[in-house]
């Protein structure tokens, strides 16, 4: 695996439990206690280094996991493509010359290159769920809230959650498990048929490929006894509009904390991080109140409104992975990247879990529940096969 999965590599010595030398690695937004938090970034190397470790990493030390190392991504986790112009653009081991997804792009390709079988990302908009799709492999946005952030570099506090990624089901969720504080907790039991809504919104503008596998998927699963309807909640659209409207809750918040660094360093920043970045200066405060206001709202009576059903399934991200050579033109970069984090970003503001699980090469699918149902997804994806 080429170097460019790792921005650190190190060895922290755990302690005994259920993880006992099983080898982790984590995003490199991760406080590591002596090392710099870089998150991606040429400027943050420099600043002082952490004076302790992250809670999610002191909880996988105290579960017995030996972690190794912490892994390359986006620019201060600000893409969903995987691009890193300062320790260079992981490897996508499934697809050579095409992206690896983001922003935990290294994470996802130690786990789908081999070289470990866990990692730990961080989801804003999709950082998880995307490069896990785009590798072949699995991806969990927990509850907004539910495992700490201290100790992680922020993008969007609103937002941010740290979420596991493993090469199969049962590691996503002995990782998980660790994260919660709860080591060893068994895998959740469920033995039903299950109640699924597909949003119509989120199965438009597929890939052939996407497409093709999604709706086989689907007709695997009515054939096994499961409800799979398609539907259109109105929440998708209104969330879009609202976005055009005032701005992406994201883009607010990570101006507030990165636009004077782009400002000041930006000739040391990726160009495609900064400009996303200072993009955000048209809006003003009103606009982040507003979209604030929504985000508290608008989740608990979306959730109400499909409560008959068990969890939402969508496509987790509508197209292939795309070709490098996006990267050299900035408006193919743009419309590449509002493409992959169309689906996943509406799980981040509605604040509810979202699995993410391969049903091709470099095709996920993506279980969704109200906020709370992380355990729930677990059970209701091993009855789904994945």
């Amino acid at each position: 695996m080429p170097s460019s999965t790792w921005v650190w590599r190190f060895h922290l010595p755990p302690g005994p439990g259920p993880l006992e030398g099983v080898p982790v690695a984590v995003k490199d937004n991760l406080a590591v206690a002596g090392l710099p938090t870089t998150a991606g970034s040429a400027v943050l190397r420099a600043r002082p280094p952490a004076a302790r470790h992250a809670t999610a990493l002191k909880r996988l030390l105290r579960a017995g996991a030996r972690v190794v190392g912490r892994t390359n991504m986006t620019e201060l986790a600000y893409s969903g493509l995987g691009q890193n112009p300062h320790y260079g653009t992981p490897e996508n081991p499934l697809f050579p010359g095409r992206l690896p997804g983001g922003s935990s792009s290294g994470s996802a390709a130690a786990v789908a290159g081999g070289l470990l079988r866990l990692a730990v990302g961080t989801d804003t908009g999709g950082s998880v769920r995307i490069p896990a799709a785009f590798q072949g492999i699995f991806g969990f946005k927990p509850t907004n809230g539910l495992v700490p952030t201290h100790g992680v570099v922020p993008l969007s506090p609103t937002l941010d959650v740290v979420g596991p990624m493993a090469a199969d089901l049962p590691g996503l969720w002995g990782l998980f498990a660790a994260l919660l504080g709860a080591p060893g907790e068994a895998f959740p039991a469920f033995s039903r048929r299950l109640s699924l809504l597909v949003p119509g919104d989120l199965t438009e503008g597929l890939d052939p490929a996407v497409g093709q596998a999604f709706w086989a998927l689907v007709e695997r699963l009515r054939a096994r006894g499961h409800r799979v309807e398609v539907g259109r909640p109105a929440v998708f659209q209104r969330i879009l509009e609202l976005y055009r409207a005032h701005g992406p809750l994201a883009a607010h918040e990570a101006y507030r904390l990165w636009g004077p660094l782009a400002q000041e360093e930006g000739r040391r920043m990726d160009p495609r991080v900064v400009e996303r970045i200072l993009e955000a200066e048209r809006f003003n405060e009103a606009d982040y109140r507003e979209t604030l206001s929504a985000h508290r709202a608008w989740p608990p009576a979306f959730w109400r409104e499909v409560a008959e059903y068990d969890a939402l399934l969508a496509p987790t991200v509508a197209t292939l992975p795309p070709k490098r050579e996006v990267l050299e033109d900035p408006a193919a970069f743009r419309r590449a990247n509002a493409r992959v984090l169309r689906n996943t970003m509406f799980f981040n503001f509605l604040k509810g879990p979202a699995l993410s699980f391969p049903i091709a090469p470099g095709v996920g699918a993506m279980l969704a529940g109200p906020p709370g149902s992380d355990r729930g997804l677990f059970a209701w994806a091993r009855s789904l096969g994945a």
